[in-house]
């Protein structure tokens, strides 16, 4: 069977497409998502999504039945597998569920879980990544301790930020905070590569702590016997830096060829040796070789 070009989406279960106005994910953002890589069939990443949104939905007290959702998961993925999918993007939203008007929680609500699968042909987590050019961005983060880190559905920076520019002429957006601190791209964590360490930003007031990035930190860096530095990060450290490189749960970790500041100037990043380590060291993660899979 062909690989349809429009996404399949499940509602509780159930293959749907309507999702009520009352809605608290609609109404008030009120809810969280993890954007997974379907790759060969399977969510290789799969646990690490669950932990993070079993840690998130604890934090926001969003009811979260475990069993159930994986009972979900396992007949998506069933069904993918009936219909030759075996790649694409796996999103799944989890809302508090539909309540009435207003910021009060209703005292009784049952949470929403939304599946849905965008099918494509790409083999991005095992494909040697091509550099990406970015600019800086002019919308900056905002700080909040209690949302930072996680990915809930108030993502509203990052559209505004992915809104400034239309063409091909940049892969991504790199966000600052409002005290001028490197903290993501629009749709990725970032890392640089100094003298000999890698270097993330710490995301304790804003940003969202992926799937990949503590991927890196957890498993790729220690594999290539490289340490990584979590501390903030600041746009002269990231111009300076021997390498820079974007990572994300579906993407994998891809190397940065240029950014363009905010006048216009390019900051040229012509090595790219560690990133391609990282690169194969995820591929080698993910058919299983070594620790950790």
């Amino acid at each position: 069977m062909s690989t349809p070009t429009s996404p399949l989406i499940w509602v509780n279960g159930e293959l749907d497409h309507q999702l009520s106005a009352l809605d608290r994910g609609l109404a008030y953002g009120d809810g969280l998502f993890e954007t997974c890589r379907l790759h060969n069939g399977r969510i290789p990443l799969w646990s690490r999504h669950l932990q993070r949104l079993l840690a998130s939905s604890a934090v926001f007290a969003i009811e979260l039945n475990t069993k159930q959702l994986e009972s979900w998961v396992d007949t998506a993925l069933a069904l993918l597998r009936e219909q030759n999918i075996r790649q694409g993007t796996f999103k799944l939203i989890l809302t508090r569920g539909v309540g009435g008007r207003g910021y009060q929680q209703p005292h009784r609500v049952a949470p929403t879980i939304v599946l849905m699968v965008q099918p494509d042909n790409l083999e991005l987590l095992t494909a040697r990544p091509t550099p990406a050019r970015l600019k800086v961005c002019r919308m900056r983060l905002g700080r909040n301790r209690v949302l930072a880190g996680h990915k809930h559905l108030n993502r509203l920076e990052n559209v505004l930020a992915r809104a400034e520019w239309q063409d091909n002429t940049f892969d991504e957006g790199l966000m600052l905070d409002d005290r001028a601190n490197v903290i993501e791209a629009t749709s990725h964590n970032v890392f640089i590569y100094r003298k000999g360490c890698w270097h993330t930003p710490v995301l304790d007031e804003s940003g969202v702590a992926g799937v990949m990035r503590q991927l890196v930190l957890d498993e790729l860096a220690p594999r290539c016997g490289v340490r990584v530095n979590v501390a903030p990060l600041s746009l002269d450290a990231v111009y300076s830096a021997e390498e820079v490189m974007l990572c994300n749960s579906n993407r994998g970790v891809r190397p940065v060829a240029a950014i363009e500041d905010d006048a216009g100037t390019l900051h040229q990043f012509s090595h790219h040796n560690n990133v391609l380590r990282l690169s194969a060291a995820l591929s080698d993660f993910l058919q299983g070789k070594g620790s950790g899979q």
